[in-house]
């Protein structure tokens, strides 16, 4: 049972926070974010820091120890427990925590307090939250001066925070459950004044029983934003504009294929950027008739699902008075967010590119993605299917998913947080059903069993020109720089 407390009255200037699981990405952020407001953060982790949230803790000066023990919780003097979702009362400090009824939240709840004063814009969706967190952080960021916090390190930066002092504050929006014991979404308690809505289908069958239960977890997010909140949404979606539609919240829409507010006419997708050209139902003259004019912006990053990314922070500037030159000039500056078809070089004239893709709508729009940006190429996958309820659960999607490629590698299962010995589907399943299926890429589909095997036929097979992505979020998320060292 957690214990009922008033966040708001123990956070003192100067209070001390402790963070148990603080390696992980939004965990180290959400501390930093602390300690640049004034607050003395510690915390622990199981294991090694790795990057980014090494650095991110080094340059704010914030101490972790290694190894979960609970006399850190009783030497930290901390007032505050900020826990994982990831552990449990295994933990020896968790356990602690809850035996002693120690206050603790989640940090969502944490940046929410941290945040209270400003408009708070949360990004939600399946696909893109961190791409489009990240694009609204960067433009937010140099228009307003105005905090963010993202899912993944924004190339600009080498980080996936920022804490400003402009009017509001954007957060990548997480439908996973906060603590081992909430299942709360961690998006509902960031509480937004503007929802963006990327898309939305069946994710995390380990929480969620179908999609309508995670339709339920949305719908909920929408009926708890203020009256004067505002919704931006993507029109093409199969599920968001039923679950928008039936709030009275004002919203905008965007799209690509069907009619919208912001909606796109024309992208054309070259070797460096794509161009989109949009129509904008809200665009005024200077008497302020409404035009339904056509504006034009670049941006860096391929493919069609980064053009909805942009699609849907246009519209959300736009729609609160920013400029179309201001947007476009921001607009084409962001690089992306790494690991999401991050570019790691070219050796050998052999293009390696990293991506963090594991669902099977992100594995296909990366790979389509390559096949725009590069036309003439022979495109290699490396897939690393992640958790063995994902890949069960989306076995018929997954294994049409691979259409862009040219031969495919799929490594064994990573696991996560899942056991191995309680395993319900192997790789060998995935890649039997693409070859039953007699699907195009069905006699250049091959299984690896580990991450040497997927270099030492890389280093054999490929030629200049050939584009490799690797798509893994486990063991081989290393894979595409040790690549580059080896060709």
């Amino acid at each position: 049972m957690r214990l009922d407390f008033n966040l708001y009255e123990m956070l003192a200037p100067g209070a001390k926070i402790y963070f148990v699981g603080l390696g992980g990405i939004a965990m180290s952020a959400a501390a930093a974010i602390a300690q640049n407001m004034g607050y003395e953060v510690t915390g622990s982790d199981s294991k090694e820091l790795y990057s980014p949230s090494k650095e991110v803790l080094k340059n704010s000066g914030i101490e972790c120890f290694f190894g979960y023990d609970e006399k850190h919780i009783i030497e930290s003097k901390a007032i505050l427990f900020v826990l994982s979702a990831g552990e449990t009362e295994s933990n020896p400090e968790v356990a602690y925590i809850v035996k002693n009824n120690l206050p603790r939240v989640s940090f969502a709840e944490l940046l929410y307090e941290l945040s209270k004063d400003k408009l708070r814009v949360v990004v939600a969706g399946t696909h893109g939250k961190s791409t489009t967190a990240g694009l609204l952080g960067h433009l937010f960021k140099n228009l307003d001066d105005s905090a963010f916090m993202a899912g993944a390190v924004l190339q600009n930066y080498q980080t996936n925070f920022y804490v400003g002092n402009g009017n509001y504050f954007i957060f990548e929006g997480d439908e996973y459950k906060s603590q081992f014991d909430d299942p709360t979404p961690k998006f509902h308690y960031y509480r937004p004044d503007i929802l963006v809505l990327t898309n939305l289908e069946f994710d995390h069958p380990d929480v969620f029983s179908g999609l309508e239960a995670l339709e339920d977890e949305f719908a909920e997010l929408i009926d708890k934003m203020p009256e004067d909140g505002l919704i931006i949404y993507n029109a093409d979606d199969a599920v968001l504009p039923k679950l928008v539609h039936r709030s009275n919240i004002s919203s905008v829409c965007f799209g690509v294929h069907n009619d919208a507010d912001f909606k796109i006419e024309q992208a054309q997708y070259g070797s460096e950027f794509t161009t989109l050209q949009i129509s904008n139902k809200y665009s005024k003259n200077v008497a302020g008739k409404l035009l339904g004019a056509t504006e034009q912006y670049k941006i860096q990053l391929p493919g069609e699902i980064n053009v909805y990314n942009a699609l849907a922070v246009i519209a959300t500037l736009r729609s609160l008075g920013f400029s179309q030159d201001q947007i476009a000039l921001d607009l084409l500056s962001y690089k992306g967010v790494k690991r999401r078809f991050e570019f790691v070089g070219v050796k050998n004239k052999v293009i390696i590119i990293d991506d963090y893709a594991h669902h099977p709508t992100a594995v296909r729009e990366t790979l389509k993605a390559a096949r725009l940006r590069y036309p003439k190429g022979k495109i290699w996958a490396v897939f690393e299917p992640h958790t063995f309820s994902r890949t069960k659960a989306t076995l018929e999607d997954l294994v049409t998913s691979f259409d862009s490629a040219d031969e495919v590698l799929i490594s064994e299962i990573y696991p996560a947080r899942e056991k191995v010995s309680e395993a319900t589907i192997k790789s060998e399943e995935v890649i039997a059903l693409i070859k039953d299926k007699g699907l195009r890429i069905k006699d250049n589909i091959r299984l690896i069993h580990n991450k040497q095997e997927a270099l030492g036929i890389l280093k054999a097979e490929t030629k200049p020109s050939d584009v490799v992505i690797v798509m893994a979020v486990g063991a081989f998320n290393r894979l595409a720089y040790e690549l580059k060292e080896i060709l």
